[in-house]
């Protein structure tokens, strides 16, 4: 949550600075660039208010948490870069239309400040969503990112009409930021597309998969792993396993290798929030009928 607000309120200083500097240096792309800044703090609280909420406990209501609020801030980000570049776009295609001035060369030194910023807030957020597992601010990241973009592609257009002269190349950093908006599109599909798989709840990956079954085989008592499932939410997973166990053992000991098997799962280090446990009998030498793991087929 810090990371996001400090990300936010770089935003707004630099969408000020860039609005400022375009209506001074006339480079309306480097205004639009600057609202598309601006409008950054808007994900921003949206993302702050889906890691806020996300970690509250569960309660009657909602008995399997709050975690998928940070899913949901994920795909409002989602959603705040394609409108961005929507608004981008049309703001574009208008000024390529409308003959205006050359740009100002100062415009130039505020863009490379903006592209270093955005590009150094943008891997902050990205690491923070990494070791975090948070979607939500892997899609903040590159937001701040696709704010970089426009800014580069502002430096090259209005770099282009400075060299070409006169103001017949004035709209050059109009159809360079134009440009931009296509890859800014193209990630913001991405980024909500990923959003809702994790909605609908999407497996881990292979690698992940493999590690948490290693975990559960590895703890004293569980002889085997008929099947398991997991599901992302919000940041972290919730987990169904069956468990094979001695076929002779009481009830009592083995609901102790069950808790010792969720104790373990969610120690690992790998996020796992939760973890339903089945307990089924063990055979040497034979595999009970594989059943679908919805609905209740224990013996």
């Amino acid at each position: 949550m810090r990371i996001t607000a400090i990300g936010g309120l770089t935003s707004v200083a630099l969408g000020i600075i860039k609005i400022t500097t375009g209506i001074i240096g006339e480079s309306y792309a480097l205004i639009a660039d600057g609202i598309e800044s601006i409008t950054d703090v808007v994900s921003s609280v949206a993302l702050l208010l889906g890691l806020l909420y996300s970690v509250k406990p569960p309660d009657e209501e909602h008995p399997y948490g709050h975690a998928k609020l940070e899913t949901l801030a994920g795909l409002f980000v989602a959603f705040a870069v394609v409108g961005a570049a929507t608004i981008i776009t049309i703001e574009s295609i208008r000024e390529i239309l409308t003959p205006h001035l050359t740009p100002k060369w100062f415009t130039l030194p505020v863009l490379i400040i903006t592209i270093f910023v955005k590009v150094l807030i943008s891997r902050v957020v990205s690491h923070g969503g990494a070791r975090h597992g948070s979607g939500a601010m892997k899609a903040e990241s590159w937001h701040h990112l696709s704010d970089a973009i426009t800014s580069g592609a502002a430096f090259v257009g209005i770099s282009v009409a400075l060299a070409g002269g006169g103001n017949r190349w004035a709209s050059a950093d109009d159809w360079a930021t134009l440009v931009a908006c296509v890859v800014i599109y193209w990630n913001g599909f991405r980024l909500a597309k990923n959003a809702a798989s994790d909605l609908l709840d999407r497996a881990p990956e292979a690698d992940l998969m493999r590690r948490l079954r290693e975990i559960a085989s590895g703890v004293d008592g569980v002889l085997g792993i008929e099947k398991m499932r997991v599901r992302q939410s919000g940041m972290g997973y919730m987990m169904d396993i069956h468990v094979e166990v001695d076929p002779q053992m009481t009830v009592v000991d083995s609901h102790e290798i069950a808790r010792a098997v969720k104790r373990t799962l969610i120690a690992s280090g790998n996020r796992v929030m939760d973890v339903i446990v089945h307990i089924e009998p063990y055979y040497a030498g034979e595999r009970q009928l594989q059943l679908p793991l919805d609905g209740d087929h224990r013996e």
